[in-house]
């Protein structure tokens, strides 16, 4: 009996000694390969667009978070309550053609801006969507920013994540001026902030041809930020550069996903196919009161991961749209449901008209 014990003792202090060990190898991994971006980073410019100033006055848009490729209708994820880690084969390959398949029938689009496209990622089998969708669209530039670079998450312990490269991609019939990507900085204590999103913002300027430009961004806002003390620290960063473009003339739009309601956001018109749930809501005192919070009131944006999607059960919001300066007016906004089958996000579609007579220095 006593050697019995003895036995138990002796692996119950293996475990602890291996598991403290695991952790130590994990933590020292990853402060050595930490991702730590600059505040500004210059971005490449591919693709097969042609240079030169924009003379059009009305133009399209698109923005989408697209779910990595792997948070189609089938799935959850662990991180929102779920206990899926990563899609099969299978239906990264269903939902990636199902992605790629729709921006090819968008590809007229002046401007389509994505989020969440994994690059070389263990949940999507290392595909470089990046990749696969500048090939999808090959008369579209583009520039791709980095919001999370780790070479390998820990969680969950027993299956983990692995390796994830992901980030947000800008595309347009024109190519611009120049890209970059500027940091939100991640608020996250040492050592959780080693696995965890380094958010961003991507910016692409293009030369309109009465000497103006229009400023696009592209934007990745907290989610998992219970209070919201991440994005109130990340939303004045945003604002302040709008506001500072604007001043100079120039014409800004920011789409993308805010993980946050629009200011107001009203439940009540939102389709009741799902019901509709609210979330904390975009401060409207942040912007003058003459700058435009553009979505459609009657669709969902994104769908809760806790569980696949369940007609009549998944919960639902609008959390994906876009904010413009005054000197824009929009023609149309519409979110085009497919029913969240490839992400768990809807497009977002918008027709905008350059307003030559309203910019703030005028001549």
């Amino acid at each position: 009996m006593k050697r019995f014990i003895k036995l138990i003792i002796q692996l119950i202090v293996f475990a602890i000694v291996f598991a403290a060990l695991y952790l130590a190898v994990i933590i020292v991994w990853g402060t050595l390969t930490d991702y730590r971006p600059d505040e500004i980073t210059e971005l490449k410019i591919g693709g097969n667009a042609l240079p030169g100033e924009l003379t059009d006055s009305t133009f399209t848009l698109l923005s989408w978070n697209i779910g990595f490729c792997g948070l189609g209708a089938e799935m959850d994820f662990f991180y929102d309550g779920g206990k899926m880690v990563r899609p099969t084969k299978q239906l990264t390959e269903k939902y990636t053609n199902g992605i790629l398949k729709y921006l090819q029938s968008v590809d007229s689009l002046d401007f389509i801006l994505l989020q969440e496209a994994d690059k070389n990622s263990a949940r999507t089998n290392k595909q470089d969507e990046i990749e696969m969708i500048q090939a999808a669209l090959p008369k579209h530039a583009s520039s791709f920013g980095t919001n999370y670079n780790v070479q390998f998450v820990p969680l969950p312990f027993t299956n983990p994540l692995g390796k994830v490269e992901m980030g947000q991609l800008n595309l347009s019939k024109y190519k611009p001026e120049s890209s970059q990507r500027y940091s939100f900085f991640s608020a996250y204590a040492w050592p959780k902030r080693l696995f965890m999103l380094d958010r961003c913002f991507v910016i692409s300027l293009f030369k309109l041809d009465n000497g103006k430009d229009i400023v696009l961004m592209n934007t990745h806002n907290s989610a998992y930020d219970a209070g919201g003390k991440l994005r109130e620290a990340e939303m004045p960063i945003i604002r302040d550069l709008m506001i500072e473009e604007y001043k100079k003339g120039n014409y800004v739009v920011a789409g993308g996903d805010w993980n946050q309601n629009p200011p107001d956001y009203d439940l009540d018109e939102v389709d009741k196919k799902y019901p509709a749930v609210l979330r904390e809501k975009l401060d409207a005192s942040l912007f003058p009161s003459d700058w435009q919070v553009v979505y459609d009131p009657e669709n969902p944006t994104n769908r809760e991961i806790d569980a696949p999607l369940q007609k009549n059960k998944t919960e639902v919001t609008i959390i994906d749209y876009y904010i413009l300066s005054p000197n824009i007016h929009v023609e149309q906004i519409k979110t085009f449901s497919q029913n969240f089958e490839f992400s768990d996000h809807e497009p977002v579609y918008m027709k905008i008209k350059i307003n030559h007579k309203i910019y703030q220095n005028e001549q």
